[in-house]
């Protein structure tokens, strides 16, 4: 199979790095060949290389040809052109697509797996991996919105034109930064403003705001308990949130972790009503902005289709990929159990793709302990041409795809660079100390008024977002995780800069401009 793959050259580009594991996005990338959007969307591809970075996580490579300049994004506008009920549509899709996997989360949170026989565990399990594995489930909303933006549909070509006959054709950005304002309440908005909520509601109580200044996280989650009210309240937002801060490989939040956070809320200097109000305004704000330039552009029936349809895509964007980390939640129940019939560990299993534990439900065979270990240590690559999927593993085998492939760009190291440019997601202009994340798993270490810079934010990084004074990525567009909750946020943001988490170390002084979009190091 390698041979084969060997004589298809693609044109390759560097689009994500996540923080994954080689089993999760075996299906997940191998599941883009679904067409199960159809008939709301017709959108899929088979394409992808994923490789796999000890200690940085998964760099995901699609076919630029097939997606960018190919076919793709045309279906996505074909399929909002021809069809006036797009946006309610597409949302029916989801909430179906979603829906049957959480039906099978719910049989699989319900169960005693532990009694399930190795047939009804299988079972289960191919359900779990089919239902996930029906379409891009959430890969659709990202590039229906940069299939919306294309130069060449008629959003941005409206947009262009407008701007010349009201002659503010240099306020072109702006203006697509207001289109791409979600008119919907993101997962990050609604967790942040019911925890502002409970915050204020916790803060009110005065004995209850002298627990949390002069108590240990440990001694607030205990004597909080006391007082029912309000730990009902607290333990509410857990219960309904419980998936906001995890990504693919990242568990659960404990009680005291989510009692460190509010704390933190109660303590500082802006009270959380304040805080509330802020954040309130600030979205009113944004999408009275938004209106304000609709009234002024004054879109024709077709354009303001697509803008509706666009709004819609970045709105499902964020609640997508929420949906999905809180089902994966469920699903470490299922591969726990399954780890511990085949004696290996949870994490063991995320170094093996679905259809390796396929093969152990039928043949009761599982990679090596050294295989496993191989794929820790040095990393593994995922390889998806044309539907057909292979993992490479060892060193040198990845090293000679890397370079076969020549997608090396990603992993070249930058030296003497004081200044580097990107796209202004969110407007302003601001000094202060960088703080470089390579992924979640640090980010108790973030201090209040650091500027965050990191490959991509995600639903984990949240709490990141409550300290930050601006946020910096090296990849990502208008309408990407960060983009998004910084203009919600009201943070000065610069998105795809390739290079950000390669040329910026954590404790240098820089300045980040999104004025003009340029990222600048003034001392490191």
């Amino acid at each position: 199979m390698r041979e084969k793959m060997k004589s298809k050259k693609i044109n390759w580009f560097w689009v994500h790095r996540r923080n994954a594991s080689l089993h999760h996005f075996s299906f997940l990338m191998h599941g883009l060949a679904g067409k199960g959007w159809m008939p709301a969307v017709n959108f899929w591809f088979d394409n992808q290389i994923v490789i796999g970075v000890p200690g940085k996580g998964c760099y995901v490579f699609y076919d630029k040809d097939q997606l960018t300049t190919g076919q793709k994004y045309k279906d996505v506008q074909k399929s909002i052109d021809k069809n006036s009920d797009f946006p309610k549509d597409f949302r029916r899709r989801t909430d179906e697509i979603f829906g049957a996997i959480f039906f099978k989360c719910m049989k699989i949170d319900e169960d005693n797996l532990s009694l399930l026989s190795n047939e009804e565990l299988y079972r289960l399990f191919k359900e779990f991996i089919d239902a996930m594995m029906i379409g891009p489930i959430i890969t659709v909303q990202l590039w229906g919105i940069e299939a919306c933006f294309d130069e060449n549909y008629r959003i941005i070509k409206f947009l262009k034109k407008r701007l010349r006959e009201l002659k503010k054709e240099g306020e072109f950005q702006t203006y697509k930064e207001m289109l791409a304002v979600n008119t919907g309440e993101t997962v990050a908005y609604t967790e942040q403003k019911n925890f502002y909520q409970v915050a204020s509601e916790l803060f009110e109580n005065n004995e209850i705001k002298e627990l949390f200044k002069f108590k240990d996280v440990k001694n607030i989650s205990e004597d909080l308990i006391k007082y029912e009210y309000e730990n009902k309240l607290f333990e509410k937002h857990i219960k309904k949130y419980e998936w906001v801060n995890t990504e693919y490989v990242s568990g659960g939040w404990t009680r005291e972790k989510w009692v460190d956070l509010f704390r933190q809320a109660i303590v500082a200097e802006q009270s959380p009503g304040d805080k509330l109000k802020e954040l309130l305004d600030n979205f009113s704000d944004l999408n009275k902005k938004r209106q304000d330039v609709l009234n002024e552009l004054k879109p024709p029936k077709d354009v303001m289709h697509a803008i509706n349809s666009l709004s819609e895509l970045i709105a499902q964007r964020d609640w997508t990929k929420g949906y999905f980390t809180k089902a994966l939640l469920s699903y470490n129940n299922l591969l726990d159990e399954i780890a511990e019939r085949a004696g290996a560990t949870r994490n063991d299993l995320l170094y093996c793709s679905y259809p390796e534990i396929d093969e152990y439900f039928r043949s009761g065979k599982i990679v090596s302990a050294e295989e496993i270990t191989d794929r820790q240590k040095n990393g593994f690559a995922i390889v998806i041409k044309d539907g057909k999927m292979e993992i490479v593993s060892g060193k040198k085998n990845i090293e000679a795809l890397i370079q076969t492939e020549n997608i090396g760009e990603p992993f070249e190291k930058y030296v003497n660079i004081s200044e580097f440019k990107g796209l202004v997601a969110s407007k302003g202009k601001i000094k202060g100390v960088a703080r470089v994340l390579e992924d979640a798993s640090a980010i108790s270490e973030f201090q209040k008024g650091e500027i965050l810079v990191t490959y991509m934010t995600t639903i984990e990084f949240i709490p990141a977002f409550r300290k930050a004074s601006a946020v910096v990525t090296d990849e990502g567009g208008m309408s990407c995780h960060a983009a998004i909750i910084s203009r919600e946020f009201g943070l000065p943001c610069i998105v795809g800069t390739k290079v950000a988490t390669r040329v910026v170390q954590t404790g240098d002084d820089i300045e980040v401009d999104a004025e003009k979009g340029i990222v600048r190091i003034l001392e490191k």
